[in-house]
Formats: structure tokens, sequence, C-alpha cells
């Protein structure tokens, strides 16, 4: 029998993945540099006839992996992001509304009153437009931003001054330039930036972690595999036969003990009113009334709606009322559907974020957006919208991708245009937060980073942007009677049991965060984050400048103390039928929280919080928080997942998040802590 665990293998043999951090980031440059101010990417002042646009070569078209001529056939897609008016200006701005000492805090703007102020104007729209249609290219879409156009090799060549060439990466060709586009002088003021110059398909994931039914240890996720029992109502269940409606209701006492003691098993998954219980929303009586809430996700299932009210009804809570949740999808415009997963792959994350919502904050008002891409142009299209129509006064977000990938790293280009409508969002009071990730600091010599595709250990994008609040992941034990015993941060290490012994595996997952090497420490963090975390990227480099450090906040994710979610589902024959299963991950905090912060509004008078962030951080070491350290409760607890079907039994512990440690005050792995039954009273206004 092998001795070193799985993690210690897939160290051994895919460590020669990871680059180093620090020499990274050169790639990326200005276009997304953040100290406590945005900055838009923009071209170079006018030398001559033309202006290059920084950040739009990829740093993947290396002349290693030139692969010859692009094909004169191949046909790209690239959008223009206006510049618009006084980008300093719209930063200074975005920061002074967030701002609670600002005389302008929560003086937010408009739609109408952002573009007037900030947008485009009609000369650079038109100058933009006259320019692309003058060399030839046909304008596809278009809206307040930018405008996105398609043309062949030829074309686009012609149009930004480029040599497009094709390069193999991880054996597949893409084409990409072999320089940065080059715009001509007369418009150069009025391109910010430039996407979609490649056909590189960098694609954002979905952060859900079906805890229950996974189908065995070995292909990277804990769990045995589903069994279909009924719940007490009725309901078939998928997942183990013995689990806990509450934490430590049923012990395993057929399995040897581990650290000396019989464990309980897992929860079967955690209810509305247990959550609401825990989180202090059901003391407050609260519910979220006033408030609008955005859930964007890619595709959209097309029983979400009825899925949530057979949910709430099985789980004692009010379906949606009429008109309460709405939906923007359009089936007929979905690409990308072998890439993405298509409409299958996200529904289980789509189906978890409508139902976790809806139970911590029953009376907020919920609205889904279904990007029609997993691609970069689906999700930042959903942003515009949102923004453009002011269609949310929060915006959940659970999925997400990296900035250094093994595919290609994330465009610059889009990264900069992401900041620029979070930092919109926050000038017309609308809050983006975002799922932290499941793979604690995404190392990919461990077996969750290998398959995520992450190429170095990081925290993920687009949770790491200084402009939205990421939500990190705790392991929460809730009693018999909906009280919160004690909370972990949430990073599991487990054993099998083999020949009648606990047969050590590794670490397995965890929350997502850690120190970027992208972005630099916003303002609220100051004084906050310790210097030297700041200071210390994920591999251990030393970097002069404090940096951006996440999560922000943490909320319950770990899957084996996770959600239960109903969904329908299609049998082989065809027949469907409602069921249930325990949910977790990242993406189940993230809806979560956005509920808890409806009810915040709710508290502080129905008013907004637009960029979240320096609220919570100024509440950071008070009583509105609980911070959770290392050998706090909990952190010498484990639950059993017993054997089914072939699978062994298993055993997690909590609180082992990797190189994520929790300490006293702010870490990277939970942020300044776990909301306690005080946050919501922080904000009430009487």
């Amino acid at each position: 029998m092998p001795t070193e665990s799985l993690t210690g293998r897939m160290r051994r043999t895919i460590g020669s993945v990871r680059r180093p951090l620090g020499a990274r980031t050169a790639a990326v440059s200005l276009a997304v540099a953040m100290a406590g101010a945005f900055v838009v990417a923009g071209p170079a002042t006018p030398a001559s006839a033309t202006a290059a646009v920084a950040n739009t070569h990829p740093a993947w078209a290396t002349a290693t992996a030139d692969h010859g001529v692009a094909a004169a056939s191949t046909t790209l897609t690239p959008t223009v992001f206006y510049a618009g008016q006084d980008p300093a200006g719209m930063t200074a701005y975005a920061r002074a509304v967030s701002t609670p000492a600002s005389p302008l805090y929560h003086r937010f703007l408009t739609p109408a009153q952002y573009h007037a102020r900030f947008g485009a104007t009609a000369a650079q729209v038109k100058a933009v437009r006259s320019w692309l249609t003058g060399a030839g290219l046909r304008v596809t879409s278009s809206d307040k931003a930018g405008v996105t156009v398609t043309g062949t090799t030829p074309a686009i060549q012609k149009a930004f001054g480029v040599t497009l060439r094709s390069y193999q990466v991880k054996g597949e060709s893409h084409v990409a330039p072999t320089a940065d586009a080059r715009v001509p002088a007369a418009v150069a003021a009025d391109v910010g930036t430039i996407t979609g110059l490649t056909t590189m398909p960098t694609i954002m994931r979905p952060a859900s972690l079906v805890g229950q039914v996974t189908t065995s240890l070995a292909k990277g996720v804990t769990g045995a595999k589903a069994t279909a029992t009924k719940t007490r109502n009725g309901t078939t269940f998928l997942g183990p036969a013995r689990c806990s409606s509450y934490y430590g209701q049923v012990k395993d006492v057929t399995d040897p003990p581990f650290n000396g003691k019989q464990n309980p098993y897992v929860t079967c998954g955690y209810t509305g009113s247990q959550l609401r219980g825990a989180y202090g929303v059901t003391r407050s009586k609260l519910t979220g009334k006033g408030a609008t809430v955005a859930i964007v996700a890619v595709y959209g299932s097309p029983t979400m709606l009825a899925d949530a009210n057979e949910h709430a009804r099985t789980h004692g809570d009010k379906p949606f009322r009429d008109g309460q949740y709405t939906e923007t999808v359009t089936p007929d415009q979905w690409t990308d559907l072998t890439r993405c997963g298509g409409p299958g792959g996200w529904a289980v994350e789509q189906t978890m974020d409508v139902e976790a919502l809806h139970a911590m904050a029953p009376d907020a008002n919920v609205r889904y957006y279904g990007a029609n891409t997993c691609r970069d142009a689906g999700l930042l299209k959903a942003y515009q919208t949102i923004n453009d129509t002011h269609g949310a006064d929060i915006v959940s977000n659970s999925y997400g991708g990296f900035v250094y990938q093994t595919t290609g790293d994330e465009d610059p280009a889009a990264i900069a245009e992401f900041n620029r409508l979070f930092a919109q969002g926050a000038i017309e009071g609308i809050s983006y937060q975002f799922s932290a990730g499941n793979c604690g600091p995404n190392d990919p010599a461990t077996l969750c980073g290998l398959v995520s595709g992450s190429s170095t250990l990081q925290p993920g994008f687009p949770d790491s942007s200084p402009w939205v609040t990421a939500v990190g992941g705790t392991s929460l034990a809730i009693g018999a009677h909906n009280q919160a015993l004690w909370s972990t941060a949430w990073g599991s290490n487990g054993w099998a049991l083999v020949n009648g012994a606990w047969f050590p595996v590794g670490w397995l997952q965890g929350g997502g965060g850690g120190t970027s090497s992208l972005f630099r420490q916003p303002f609220y963090q100051q004084g906050v984050v310790p210097k030297e975390l700041a200071r210390t990227l994920l591999d251990g480099t030393k970097v002069a400048n404090p940096m951006r450090v996440s999560p922000d906040v943490s909320m319950v994710a770990d899957p084996f103390t996770g959600f239960i979610v109903g969904m329908t589902r299609t049998g082989s024959d065809g027949s469907t039928s409602y069921v249930e299963t325990s949910i977790g991950g990242t993406s189940l905090a993230c809806p979560l929280f956005a509920g808890l912060q409806a009810s915040a509004m709710q508290a502080q008078g129905g008013e907004g919080f637009g960029w979240a962030n320096p609220a919570i951080y100024a509440r950071a070491g008070g009583h509105a928080f609980t911070d959770l350290t290392a050998d706090g409760p909990g952190t010498s607890e484990a639950q059993v997942l017993p054997a089914s079907e072939g699978v062994p039994a298993f055993v997690l512990d909590f609180g082992d998040n990797h190189v994520l440690k929790a300490g006293r005050g702010f870490d990277n792995n939970t942020g300044v802590g776990t909301p306690s039954k005080s946050y919501l009273r922080s904000f009430r206004t009487r």
C-alpha cells in the first residue's frame, strides 16, 4: 500500500506547472493597476499616425509558440470600448460615494447621470464607429460601453494595425496579434481598450460543489456515490442514507474512532430556517424587503422558478410572489455550449443561487441574468445591462476564473473592462460580490488546483478585483435550535477507511483567497490587513508595495455543512422529478451574503450600499463579525461520510486550508471574519 498522500503525489508529479508570480505582472501593466484607485487601460499619447492600445497583445502569444500565419478565413469579433469622459474623475467619484466619511457618501448617480458625466460622448461614439466601418468591419452590436465588430483576418489586420499569427497553446491552436493593436491617432483618445483580438476562449466556471452526489474521491471531490432515500416530507434525497439534520445529531458508531472519538455523520444539508437562525436574520425580523438582488450566471435552467417555489414549500418557506422573481435569458443566442458545459453544466449552480438567496432574504426581489456564453464577452454584456438599467442593488456572482491559466492568461483588456463596470456600479449604488473559489490558493500541485486550470498559486478573478466583495468560505455547525454552535475556516483533509484503519489522502479543498500579484492594496484595507500579509505573495515572494488580499468576508461554504437544494431531474426514461441534495462551495456563501446584505439594506432604511467594502472594513474588529482563528471552536472536530456502493467511508476535518491561514484579525482565509448575529443590528438606523 502506498504511504505517500494523494496531495504529495500530485505535488511531486506536477509541481513543474507552477510559475513564479512576481515575474508575470509586467505583461498586464497599468491596465489593471490598483492602488485604491481604478486605472482605465488606454492608448499611449499619439506620436505618429497611429497609437498603440496597451495590453492588447496577449502574453501567451510568444515567438516559441508561433505556429505560422493565421488563416485568411479566420473571423474575429473584437469589442472596442470607449474611453469616455474623465476616467480619473470617475475613479475618484466611485471612491468618494462609497466612503462613509466622504461628503459625497451615497450620493449615487442614475445611469443617465453617470453617462452624461463619465460616459462616451456622441462625438466619441461617432468617431470610433466611423473608423471601424470605414476599415471594412461590420458592426454586430453596440451599447453605451462600446461597439462590437466582426471581420476576417485581412480586415482585422488592416483596421487594428496588427499581424495575426497562429500560436500553439497546450495542444490547441489560437490566433492572436504579434504586438499591441494600433488605432488611428484621430480616435486614440476615444478608445479605452479592445478585447476579442484573439481566438483564445478564456472561460469562467461555476463555483458550486455537490458534496453528497459525487462518484469517488479519486476523481477529485470527496463524497460517496449518491443513494436515493426519502426525507421526512417524502421528497427524494440524493445522498448518504445516514446523515445529520443538524450538526452532531447522528454519530457514527459503526466505524473505528478517529482522533480517539466517535464523530458525527455529515449534515444532510441545512434549510433556510436553520441558516436564518444561525446568522441572526430570524431574530432581526428582517427579510430583505425593498431590495433587489441580481444573480448572474451562464445560460438558464427552464425549471428554476418552479424548483425554487417547490423548495420553499417543502421546507416551510414562502414561494416567490408574482413578479418577485424575473429572468433575463435569451436561449436563441446561447453560444459555446460544449466548451462552457452547456445549460446542464450550469443548472445546479443557478438553482442553488436562487434558492439560497430566497432562503436568506424571503422578501427580496430576485432578478436572474443568464449570460449567453461563459466567455468574458457574455458576462461583460450582462453587467453593462444591469448598470445601464440599474437592474439591481446587489449583484451575486458564483463563478470565477484566474488571471494566470494553463490554457492562456486572462485578457488584460477584459480585466480593465470588468473593473470599469464594477466602478460604474459603485457610482450608481450597485454592489458587486463574487465567490472566492473552492480550492484555497489554487495550487496546481493539488488535485483541485490542477483540475481548475490554475497555473500558479493565486486568488481567483474577478473575486480578487478591489472593486468587488470577495466572499470566502467557512464550515458551520448549526445546532438543534437553529443556533450557530461554531464556525471555522473552510478547509478539509480527508482520511479513507482502508482495511479497518483511517488512511490519509491529503488536503482536499477549501475557500479561496490570497494576496494578488496584480492589484495594489485598496484604501479600505489599509490599517486592517497586516503589512506582512499584503507584501507577501502566495508563492512566498516579497513585494515592495502592499497588494490586494482576499477574501473580504466569509460565510458557510463547506459542502458537508452545506445547503439542501432541490431541482428537477430528468431520468433515463425521459421522466422528470423533483429531487434534493446537499450543495456547497463559495457559490453558496455568495448568495447567502447577498441575502444578508439585502436585509442590511432594509435595516438602514432601504438605502443601497454601492461599493460595500468600505462599510464592511469599517466594521472590522467589532461585534459585527466573528473572528475565526486557527485554534478556535470546531478546529478539533471531524465528520464522517459513510461508505456507499463500493466507496469507503471518509473522515473530513475542519479548519486546514492549505497555505491560507486563519488568524487573529484579518487573514487570507476568512477576511474580516464571518457575519455574527450583530451584523444586521449594526445597520439599524433607529
